[in-house]
This record gives C-alpha cells, structure tokens and sequence, in this order.
C-alpha cells in the first residue's frame, strides 16, 4: 500500500525531473552558448569519468591528514552557487583557519564573497581578510578561459559578505591578477580561486608564495583536478619548482595545498 507521504514524495520527484530533463534539454541544445551552460555540461561528463587533458598528478592527502574533525567550524551561506567551493571544501578551509589562526588572510577571487565570509568568520577577532576580484568587463592581462567570462560579469563583487558583521575584518580589492602589486601585502594564508586558466594559476601560485615569504603559512587553491589549467600549472610546478614540490591534494575535494613551517 503507497501512503500519501509516498503519493507526496513521487509527485515532488517527478517535479524535479521534468524541470531537470527540461533544463538539461535546453543546456545540450539551444543553451549551449551561455557559458554557465557549458561548465555544466563539463561538470556532468567529469561525473560521468570523463577528463580533460592529463589526469591530476599530485599525491594525495586525506582530509585528516590536514585538519581535525573535532574542530567547531561557523559555516554561514551553506548553500553553493555555480562556481562556489563545495560544503565540504568549505568546511575544510574554515578548519584551516580555526586550526592555524592565521592573522593575515588574502584570498585571490572573490566572486560572490561566500569563502570569504567563511574566513572571515572562523579567523580570530584581530584577523583580517583581504580579496582580489577582476572587476566585470575588465580587460585582462593574460587570456582567461572563454567560460569564465560569465562569473567575471557578475552584478557586484562579495555580495555574501556585505552587511554581515565579519565585513569589517574584510578588505575588497579590485584588480587583475596578473598587474596588482601584491608587495604592499603580507599572508599567512592564501586561498587562490580566481582564473582557471593556466598562465594565470602559475602567476597567482607564484605572487601566493611571495606574500608568505620566509615565514609560515599555508596556501590553498581550489578546482584542482577540476579544470585542466588549475590541474596542469599545479602539475608542472609541483614538478619544476622546489619550493611547491610539497603540494598535496586534499582526497574528495577539489583543493591543493602547500604548507610552509
């Protein structure tokens, strides 16, 4: 016997079908010009086993090799947009602060400001977060991926963070990557989540080890084994350059990481 609860569930997933079907329909065929629609498709043929380019070549480290499961973390905006770091990468950036207590944050790409308010908010009371964003229509230095244009030209920059009471540890800048002066600027920790794109990664990586200089600290990057130029240029670093031959990737999630002592 199928109780109304069951009668409920059926009809809610057959809801949710039909808008998917619809929406998948339209993305594979008349949609597949909208870049967002084309990340999708990309997202769907990785879970499917497909991968561009090279298969990833860092070792990898599991999440407890790296942060503790005892440790209280506040994640606020749980929610992911298309293009946010996942719940449970977000998780484990806000360990990495709670559990290293940087005091000096910078976060290369701000996007819509959802890591930022996470860093923002595990950091301690005396921390502050510094982001870069590319600032939308902007010409860029170096050629950015086709499909990244669309979380380029977006209304506002941090729009997650604003309002919220972490906003005054947080400092927006707005700038491109590859021309910002970052030697005003010293980190203790670094997320880099900014242009997928090879030459950008590389100069990112580069400009993210200079702002922690002789001192320790800790770098993060994210959609590694993701996207083929985050994967290629933390590849051929790792392999080329001494000082990232310790970069690790974190098991199940799409972020690397590189600490200094």
């Amino acid at each position: 016997m199928v109780s109304d609860n069951d009668h409920a569930s059926l009809g809610d997933f057959a809801k949710r079908y039909a808008v998917a079907a619809g929406g998948a329909l339209y993305a594979f065929t008349l949609g597949v010009g909208d870049a967002k629609n084309r990340h999708l498709i990309r997202q769907i043929a990785r879970r499917f086993g497909h991968r561009d380019g090279q298969a990833p070549r860092l070792r990898k480290i599991s999440i407890d090799d790296v942060t503790s499961s005892s440790t209280s973390v506040v994640l606020p905006e749980p929610i992911a947009n298309d293009g946010n770091v996942s719940l449970l990468e977000l998780l484990v950036l806000s360990r990495l602060v709670r559990e290293r207590r940087p005091k000096s944050l910078f976060e290369i790409g701000t996007f819509d400001g959802r890591t930022t308010l996470a860093l923002a908010m595990n950091s301690a009371d005396d921390a502050h977060v510094y982001t870069l964003d590319l600032p939308a229509s902007t010409p860029t230095m170096l050629t950015i991926e086709r499909s990244e244009r669309a979380f380029v030209d977006k209304p506002a920059s941090g729009a997650r963070f604003r309002g919220t009471d972490a906003d005054r540890k947080i400092t927006q800048l707005f700038g491109d990557s590859a021309k910002f002066d970052f030697s005003h600027y010293r980190a203790d920790f670094v997320f880099v989540d900014a242009s997928h794109a090879y030459e950008y990664v590389l100069n990112d990586s580069r400009r993210a080890l200079d702002m922690l200089g002789d001192a320790p600290g800790i770098i993060v990057w994210h959609d590694y084994g993701e996207w083929p130029g985050v994967t290629r240029a933390l590849d051929a670093l790792a392999a080329a350059d001494s000082r990232f031959a310790d970069l690790r990737w974190i098991e199940d999630t799409t972020l690397a990481v590189l600490e200094s002592s």
